[in-house]
């Protein structure tokens, strides 16, 4: 019986990893055949041809569609990645919105809902607000419940995925957040999730410009700073799942705004949104700027880091400072990252990076200046496929990736 048992299990872990090599060939090789991914595969036919059977009758993870003409023998049919039938869902938990998105399974999105998040309220009114868009997503009579097969979420924050805990997020105020046992509890229906720079990288690498690249790095400009990493394709998460904290790189400067994180040193303190905005507020006490005031209509503690990018446009002295300072430690950090990752692409994005020539060209400046070695460093700096749903694609691409890897 024990040498059945194990037998069992032995063919069943042969049979998940065989599905997950058919899977992963298919979303690189859309409209691939049967025989064609024996080949790459090294599978033989007959195999391959019982599990993709499988894949599509059982899993509901494959759809066969057009007809290959073929020089000899029977046409063959082409496979695709998805079933017409299943869904995913896709939630990006920002420190302003709380957005979703039901998409199929190729991303093609369906509904969207955004919701204002109200962060610094206690957890469970905000965890319980993604619940509710969780819930509002599902409920449509455009399909059924269970058509969807999982949902990712982009949180903000240090995470241990092995325990669903949010360890530490500044934005939030929150430590030791039993993140994935309370939303799961809650929506009964198959949960991931990551820290959202990751996530927004997954995403670039999954859906958008990214999958052309094995090495890249993906860097979150919005109301904080921080950075996805991908080496060789996959996502890099350090020793504890700390990698890409780039916001708290240290900067040497004024010191004048403090990190959420309690710092005065780090990078998100002069480069990140709500930096630029502070930084505006307090320097218009001093100095105060016509062009400013104006936007804000004459209450400075109304100034966003959109109204101080606006007033630079417009060639406003004290926004134009503000806002050139903070893209100057912005590039050096970046070119810090390219000195010590050469990676292949640096992609950009958050709401900063959604600004135009103002932003990027002094940018590109400033990294090309620091880089080690100008002539024979080779990197591309481009924006994010998805400038402002970066995030909400990369949580659809935590469940592709389950789905990939025959885990859901």
């Amino acid at each position: 019986m024990k040498d059945y048992i194990q037998t069992s299990i032995s063919k069943n872990l042969l049979s998940k990893h065989n599905k997950s090599c058919i899977l992963h060939t298919i979303w690189e090789n859309k409209g691939i055949s049967r025989i064609e991914i024996a080949r790459s595969t090294n599978l033989s036919t007959a195999t391959v041809s019982r599990l993709v059977d499988s894949l599509i009758k059982n899993d509901k993870l494959l759809e066969e569609r057009e007809t290959i003409s073929v020089l000899k023998g029977r046409p063959m049919k082409s496979l695709y990645f998805g079933n017409r039938q299943r869904f995913i869902i896709g939630i990006d938990i920002g420190t302003t919105f709380i957005r979703g998105m039901l998409t199929t399974m190729n991303a093609d999105p369906i509904k969207e809902i955004e919701v204002i998040t109200e962060s610094l309220k206690d957890v469970e009114y905000v965890l319980n607000k993604v619940v509710d868009v969780i819930e509002r997503l599902s409920n449509t009579n455009m399909i059924n419940r269970d058509q969807i097969i999982g949902v990712g979420v982009a949180v903000a924050g240090t995470v241990k995925l092995e325990k669903g805990v949010v360890v530490y997020s500044p934005a939030f105020q929150w430590r030791n957040v039993q993140f994935h046992s309370y939303i799961q509890s809650r929506i009964k229906l198959p949960l991931f999730f990551d820290n959202v720079n990751r996530v927004m990288a997954l995403g670039e690498l999954t859906f958008g410009k990214g999958n052309e690249y094995n090495n890249m790095i993906c860097v979150n400009v919005g109301y904080g700073i921080g950075a996805g990493i991908i080496i060789n394709k996959k996502l890099f998460y350090g020793t504890n799942g700390m990698a890409g904290e780039f916001g708290h790189v240290p900067v040497v400067g004024d010191n004048l705004i403090i990190c959420p994180c309690g710092n005065k040193s780090c990078l998100t303190a002069y480069s990140s949104g709500d930096a630029i905005a502070q930084r505006a507020k307090l320097i218009m006490k001093e100095r105060p700027s016509k062009v400013l005031m104006s936007l804000c209509q004459n209450i400075p503690e109304n100034i966003t880091a959109k109204m101080v990018v606006e007033a630079a446009q417009l060639n406003d002295q004290t926004a134009n400072e503000i806002f050139r300072q903070s893209i100057h430690y912005l590039g050096l950090s970046i070119a810090g990252l390219i000195n010590t990752f050469n990676p292949e692409v640096v992609f950009i994005g958050g709401g900063i990076a959604q600004n135009g020539s103002i932003f990027w060209e002094p940018l590109k400046q400033i990294i090309q200046e620091n880089v080690f070695d100008r002539i024979s460093t080779k990197y591309q700096l481009l924006p994010m496929t998805f400038l402002d749903s970066a995030a909400l694609y990369g949580a659809i691409g935590l469940v592709i990736k389950e789905i990939l890897n025959m885990d859901l």
